[in-house]
């Protein structure tokens, strides 16, 4: 094939928009989805099908006189389709650790990759076959264009991962140690290790991606305009010149570290209204000198940094396990561990742990300790998380065992075999609602939950009430007081 040359981003562009409303089946000259070998991939249908170029496996960019790189990629509606949201992170290029610890950022294939990327979008939709996915909607990304604090805070995870290679532990990188731009997993499987040059324990092979929540930001804020005016945590971006951003988190925070609530009522100038159920995220969102909260700030979102509060009693203890959303027991059978939904968000989120000491309860009384930005350790999510994880599949897979309990009161309860807290070091499952419900074979039906908001199908057609996983509380003290 005698590739096509365009002369212009504009004359891309304009091709690029004519294929808004085409099915990509309609674009696949070659029978690249049919064929299996080549799994069909999208990107490359698209660029030999429509943009008439030869798929090859050069390093340059897809439109090499252009600078532009091509990557096809889809999102999905959540919120019972209220918000979109990209469906997975944006993989750019393979990372080379013989060769990419020695070169500067602009420097690097990374950036030719994420310099100029013509974007074109499709809706994901379950049920349907890729054959039938339409493409939605056209963008180009340009880095040059982003703000000033985005391009920072990119360059800043560049280097996080390059001095993880240089220290010599390219095997202890996670995507999770990093924003915007992560350093995901690239393989069949997590066994799959290469060289480092600074050290003989083979690391995980990995690739340069923009970060899924990083991608939903785009969707929502510049692809389809449903979320503007985010407000911002950083407001002065000089700081980023001389600082990370989990430094800024870390230092806004340090003022306060001893303080009492009261003394923090004072600093801030500001009486928090202690009888709210969420006063101590108000305390949060004051300390930070923001007004929503943290949760929602623009740079969180596209991080995927969740903000938790940790309170620890007079005992040293913590009251609650760490509850995540609820699973459906049908969709987890069906996943597989190296793509499946709990190792996915271990392994992108990071945790913001606003840890309080207990004074007095009773009166609402505590102590501000510190922050700690956490990840969870590979080393844990391979191990342990992953055993709760198939404990949990194979119980809901060949059987889940209920035993009902007539209790003294006349009450009737209903426990599982699912794992414990005393049966694993990090997780548990348990019940993610506060009312329960179980509908049996026999039709019989217990508890005061309502079914379709509170229950949960099993394969052999038993209702239970819809479960999640925890995090055992044991296991977050012993992260903060490491």
């Amino acid at each position: 094939m005698q590739n096509i040359t365009y002369e212009t981003i504009e004359q891309l562009m304009e091709k690029a928009y004519g294929a808004v409303g085409k099915k990509i089946g309609d674009l696949d000259k070659s029978n690249r989805i049919q064929n299996h070998k080549n799994k069909g991939n999208l990107g490359q249908i698209i660029e030999e099908g429509y943009f008439g170029y030869d798929v090859n496996n050069k390093q340059e960019a897809d439109f090499p006189n252009l600078g532009v790189e091509l990557k096809v990629t889809p999102y999905k509606w959540v919120n019972n389709n209220k918000k979109v949201s990209a469906k997975e992170r944006l993989v750019l290029t393979d990372i080379n650790y013989e060769k990419d610890y020695n070169i500067h950022f602009t420097e690097s294939h990374c950036y030719q990759k994420i310099e100029k990327i013509l974007m074109m979008f499709y809706e994901h939709e379950k049920d349907k076959y890729k054959y039938d996915y339409i493409i939605s909607k056209v963008f180009l990304y340009q880095f040059s264009q982003l703000s000033k604090e985005d391009q920072l805070i990119i360059l800043n995870d560049y280097e996080t991962i390059i001095s993880k290679i240089k220290s010599g532990n390219a095997h202890l990188i996670s995507e999770s140690d990093t924003f915007y731009l992560g350093a995901c997993p690239k393989g069949a499987n997590s066994e799959y290790k290469v060289p480092q040059p600074f050290n003989s324990i083979k690391a995980m092979k990995r690739a340069f991606c923009l970060k899924n929540s990083y991608m939903t930001q785009l969707l929502r804020n510049q692809i389809f305009n449903k979320n503007q005016n985010r407000e911002s945590f950083i407001k002065d971006i000089s700081i980023l010149y001389h600082n990370t951003f989990k430094d800024i988190i870390e230092n806004t925070f340090s003022h306060y570290e001893g303080l009492t609530l009261n003394q923090i009522d004072n600093s801030v100038g500001f009486n928090v209204n202690r009888n709210s159920k969420n006063y101590l995220r108000v305390y949060i969102s004051k300390m930070m000198n923001i007004s929503v909260d943290a949760n929602k700030l623009d740079e969180f979102e596209k991080a995927d940094i969740v903000v938790k509060t940790i309170r620890i009693n007079k005992k040293g203890i913590i009251r609650e396990s760490m509850s995540f959303p609820a699973f459906k027991t049908k969709e987890l059978i069906d996943e597989d561990w190296e793509t499946s939904t709990l190792r996915n968000l271990f392994l992108s989120k990071k945790f913001l742990f606003c840890i309080f000491d207990e004074i007095d309860d009773t009166c609402k009384q505590y102590k501000f300790r510190k922050v700690m930005l956490w990840n969870m350790p590979e080393k844990d999510l391979e191990s342990h998380v992953f055993n709760a994880w198939r404990k949990t599949q194979d119980i809901l897979t060949n059987g889940l065992h209920l035993e009902i309990k007539k209790q003294k009161t006349g009450k009737t309860i209903v426990t599982n075999n699912l794992p414990k807290k005393g049966d694993n070091l990090i997780l548990h499952v348990r019940p993610h609602t506060q009312k329960s419900v179980y509908k049996l074979l026999n039709n019989e039906t217990i508890g005061d939950g309502n079914i379709e908001r509170d229950g949960d199908l099993l394969p052999d057609g038993i209702i239970i009430t819809k479960q999640c996983f925890f995090m055992n509380n044991d296991y977050i003290l012993k992260i903060i007081n490491e």
